[in-house]
């Protein structure tokens, strides 16, 4: 199967791994990281010289966006780019996604994981939350290119069985989309936070205690996603909400409605810029 798993955008691990410690981070590392990757660059000097930042002045190097943007931005605009573009050009239609479905439900669950961080708190921060969003589903592309020709025996068991998709795909191939996923992440070099999340996200309980709210998190924001259309496929609406576990960390059915105009707008907005290629 590892010959038919596609690789990860190799950039993102460390270059996360460096703008999460901005105390120790060197801009001029960071500058020479992104320049590694033309399209990363390109994404960092448009935002530099976008209206968002309203500055007269023109930044014409990389290293002048990296002061301008800050850290913070940076971490943001890496993941959508690197994993973005990754995402938006992979085959799942064994999962009954057309192309760049998976792209667009997954920059769905990252922009509603992201707002929901920004708004319960609980030490996430919310890039990180918007790049375990991002790559949660990373599992499904694995097993959408390797075990394509197992997908109809999947999707028949699952409807005669009546049962949920993941326990569908264990079931038949003795691991779920989710163990793929932990162990696809673990092999790349992720951090802790992000492999709990590939693993866990379908049933957050099972994360370990400190990464729990953001497993939680993804889990609620990949639940919006799906409730407003972006991305269903087969396994849509397979995966039940917890809701008691929410409630604990304050994401109420009240903050979930509020929320869903800012989600609509931003993953819409982000969406506009057209899919990465």
């Amino acid at each position: 199967m590892a010959r038919s798993i596609p690789c990860s955008p190799w950039l993102l691990p460390p270059l996360m791994d460096l703008l999460s410690k901005p105390e120790k981070a060197e801009a001029n590392d960071v500058q020479s990281m992104i320049m590694k990757d033309p399209g990363l660059s390109t994404a960092v000097l448009r935002m530099a010289n976008s209206a968002f930042f309203a500055s007269s002045a023109q930044c014409e190097t990389v290293a002048d966006a990296v002061v301008r943007i800050g850290f913070k931005q940076l971490y943001r605009i890496a993941a959508g780019s690197l994993a973005g573009r990754w995402l938006a050009n992979q085959p799942v239609g064994a999962y009954g996604w057309e192309p760049g479905d998976l792209y667009k439900h997954s920059l769905c669950v990252a922009v509603a994981s992201e707002a929901l961080a920004k708004k319960v708190g609980h030490g996430i921060q919310p890039e990180l939350a918007y790049t375990a969003g991002l790559l949660h589903d990373v599992g499904k592309l694995a097993l959408a290119h390797a075990c394509a020709d197992q997908f109809e025996r999947i999707r028949v068991h699952q409807l005669e069985k009546n049962i949920p998709w993941r326990q569908a795909e264990h079931d038949l191939l003795g691991y779920d989309h989710t163990d793929v996923g932990g162990v696809l992440t673990e092999g790349w070099g992720y951090p802790v936070s992000l492999i709990e999340v590939a693993c866990y996200y379908p049933r957050p309980r099972m994360a370990g205690n400190e990464q729990q709210p953001l497993v939680a998190l993804v889990h609620a924001g990949k639940h919006l996603a799906t409730s407003m259309g972006y991305g269903v496929g087969e396994d849509g609406f397979s995966v039940e909400l917890d809701e008691e576990l929410l409630q604990r960390l304050g994401v109420t059915e009240e903050l979930l409605e509020k929320l869903l105009p800012e989600i609509v707008t931003g993953t819409e907005k982000l969406l506009s810029s057209g899919i990465p290629s």
